[in-house]
């Protein structure tokens, strides 16, 4: 009977899924945690921000530029301005005449095959002088100890460090804001479980670092520098294919960097359409694990319309399933707040769990179609063609 096989089907993706958030969660003890050491042996860093019409945004992160307590440690501010058509130019001469280590670049032009914000990031790294490359947003608001708490971690042999940005919400925060909070998070904690393992996956721009020299062994961003998104984890993938360089993930309270969630209901979408519209585009055992991940998320509504028809056997099991699911998710993100310091929202799983499947299905679905809003302010296809 069909009933037998879905009943089948739904208990091995559950095992499989149950498991695996197991091993997970147990990764997260492996994270390596360098000892702080003297800021004298510290390599050269350049600190890469690209801007475009982020004149609301950049006087805050200067100021957070400007606190990082970077001893003897050679370090530039590079600020690339993206074809901006706010004051965001202005603001970083001003900021550049007023302390020597903000450097400005200004792009005044897209090229064809070439994504914006990568060819921006290209054109920082070229021009940059430090060993270590670091890169934030506009939006980001690391604390004092940033820098430092990076280059620990080079210290300690990475080629590459993965940080956290977690979202900016207090107690006085909407309720969608905090869930969101929790949702950004629990994708860094695959982060760092995955980076443990030896295999990360993913990784955000607004904290993440690597050796320059890796940026040029690569070749840049290679056969990704068409997407539009992926400045971070397409790079990322890049790297770790290689099976050579070693990656960490940082976990040290003063490596976070904190930057803003969307403002409205329809960044938000768009922000998870350009997240999701890297699927296919990973390496194939990554890309068939998201899809069995996509399917197994649709199978529970599946499940639940067809128990309630009339298949009570079906029912039970998914009700069963959705249990096991709901207590395997909250241990492992339990485990993961503790373990970056950071327990503000996990309270508020259950309610998030409630939009964690449509949430899923939708963007893992119409994420595929790569067709979303983004800095840019209007709908595009995430893969730019050369003309002719």
């Amino acid at each position: 009977m069909l009933s037998d096989f879905f009943l089948i089907f739904i208990t091995l993706f559950s095992l499989v899924y149950f498991l695996a958030l197991q091993i997970l969660e147990k990764a997260l003890s492996k994270i390596p945690i360098p000892e702080n050491s003297d800021a004298k042996e510290k390599n050269s860093v350049s600190i890469i921000v690209c801007a475009r019409n982020e004149q609301k945004n950049l006087p805050g992160l200067f100021s957070c530029l400007e606190l990082q307590k970077t001893g003897t440690i050679d370090v530039e501010f590079i600020i690339v301005n993206d074809r901006s058509e706010d004051n965001t130019a202005k603001l970083i001469m001003k900021q550049a005449a007023k302390d020597s280590r903000f450097k400005r670049i200004d792009i005044h032009e897209r090229l064809d095959g070439f994504a914006p914000k990568k060819r921006a990031i290209d054109e920082a790294v070229r021009q940059a002088k430090g060993e270590i490359l670091i890169l934030t947003d506009a939006d980001g608001r690391p604390g004092p100890d940033w820098i430092t708490s990076l280059l620990d971690y080079f210290l300690n042999g990475a080629d590459m460090v993965i940080g956290y940005a977690p979202f900016v919400a207090e107690k006085s925060s909407s309720i969608f804001k905090k869930m969101l909070a929790l949702e950004y998070f629990s994708v860094a904690m695959i982060a760092a479980s995955s980076t443990a393992l030896g295999y990360p996956v993913t990784c955000v721009g607004t904290n993440f670092a690597y050796r320059k020299k890796v940026y040029q062994e690569m070749g840049g961003f290679g056969k990704y520098k068409s997407f539009i998104s992926g400045d971070d984890d397409l790079f990322l993938t890049l790297v770790r294919e290689q099976k050579k360089y070693n990656i960490q993930y940082a976990t040290n309270k003063q490596s976070h960097v904190f930057n803003n969630p969307p403002r409205t209901f329809e960044q938000f979408v768009n922000q998870r359409l350009r997240f999701a519209s890297k699927g296919f585009n990973y390496p194939f055992k990554v890309a068939f694990i998201l899809s069995l991940y996509v399917i197994f998320n649709l199978m529970i509504p599946a499940g639940l319309v067809w128990g309630i028809l009339g298949n009570y056997p079906v029912l039970l099991v998914t009700l069963l399933v959705i249990l096991g699911k709901n207590f395997f998710e909250f241990k492992y993100l339990r485990k993961a707040a503790q373990t970056m310091s950071d327990q503000r929202f996990i309270n508020y799983y259950f309610l998030t769990a409630l939009l964690h499947l449509p949430y899923v299905l939708f963007f893992g679905i119409f994420g595929q179609f790569k067709f979303f809003k983004w800095a840019e302010d209007k709908v595009e296809h995430g893969v730019l063609k050369k003309a002719g």
